[in-house]
Order: structure tokens, then sequence, then C-alpha cells
């Protein structure tokens, strides 16, 4: 024999218990979505990081070589196509051989910004090799490689800008006090 249950199907009783626990569900599988949702958001934030460090790579490439495209390759011109950025150091080191240049940079890219859960952003970095062929008919095409991030370990380079001091600065005695 079936088991007959306490509450009569069709009263008033049977209706409000069958709501409440399918309310009650409902909620549950609410509450599990919105938690899984939120563990998985610094994995997708990550996510859109990286693709915006592709497209900054890309973008670095293709600065490069049309900064190339009139058949040199000044440091000033490499230096504006790779500013540092937090929390990629930007230009790193430069390598001519022939005509050929070789520029290592650490490049960022940034996620989604996030101020309503918990106030952060996502950033990453890489070091990449982008290697300009030596100046030929047409614009050149860089390569890009990618490095151990121990080959951007160094630091940035200087910018030629900044490599002169300026002798007003560094005169002794400003902004000390006098004895």
């Amino acid at each position: 024999m079936a088991r007959r249950s306490q509450v009569r199907a069709g009263t008033a009783g049977g209706c409000l218990l069958n709501g409440c626990l399918t309310l009650l569900g409902l909620l549950l599988v609410a509450v599990v979505g919105a938690w899984i949702w939120l563990e998985t958001q610094p994995a997708r934030d990550e996510a859109e990081a990286r693709k915006n460090l592709r497209m900054n790579v890309e973008r670095s490439r293709d600065r490069l070589g049309g900064a190339a495209a009139d058949g040199g390759l000044s440091d000033t011109e490499i230096a504006r196509v790779f500013p540092p950025s937090k929390p990629g150091k930007g230009l790193v080191g430069v390598t001519r051989q022939g005509g050929a240049v070789t520029v290592v940079a650490e490049v960022s890219g940034r996620g989604p910004s996030r101020a309503f859960i918990s106030g952060y952003e996502r950033s990453v970095a890489g070091c990449y090799a982008f290697e300009v062929p030596p100046p030929s008919p047409g614009a050149p095409r860089p390569s890009v490689r990618e490095l151990p991030r121990a080959a951007c370990a160094a630091g940035p380079a200087t910018p030629p800008e900044s490599s002169r001091q300026n002798p007003a600065a560094t005169s002794p005695g400003r902004g000390e006090a006098s004895r």
C-alpha cells in the first residue's frame, strides 16, 4: 500500500507546504548559482586581461613596424612605442645587429575593473622580444616571441631623453637647509 501524506493534496495546507518547498528549492538554486558566478569571476577577469595583453602586443608590433617604415629605428621612436605602464615595465633593452633590431619589452594588459563587488582590477604582464628585420622596400613586419619573465627582471631601460642629467637639478645646496 502506498503511504499517505499527512496533508491532503488540494487543501490549503498542501499548497502552502508544496509552495514553500518549491520557493526554498529555487532560492537554493539561485544562491548556488550566484556563488559559482562569484567564484569564477577572477578567472574571467584574468582571461579578459590576457586578451587585452595580446591586443597590446599586436598594437606595439604594428606601431614598431610603422616607426621602422622609414628605414631607420631610433631609440626615441622605440621609447615612444614602449612606455612604462603598471604592471609592465615598458622598454627593457634594445639590441642592434647589422640592420636588424631586437627590442625586449614588458607589456601589460588590464581586465575590467570591478568597483561594485570588491574594487579591484586584474592586470597581467608579459615579457616579449620584438624582432625588426633590416630595412627593405615596404614596411617591415616585426616578429614577436614571448620570453620568460626573468628576461625582463632587470628593469626598464633608461629612455634616451632622460639619460642626460639636468645640471640645475643636481647642483649641491638646492633644497638643503643652510647650517
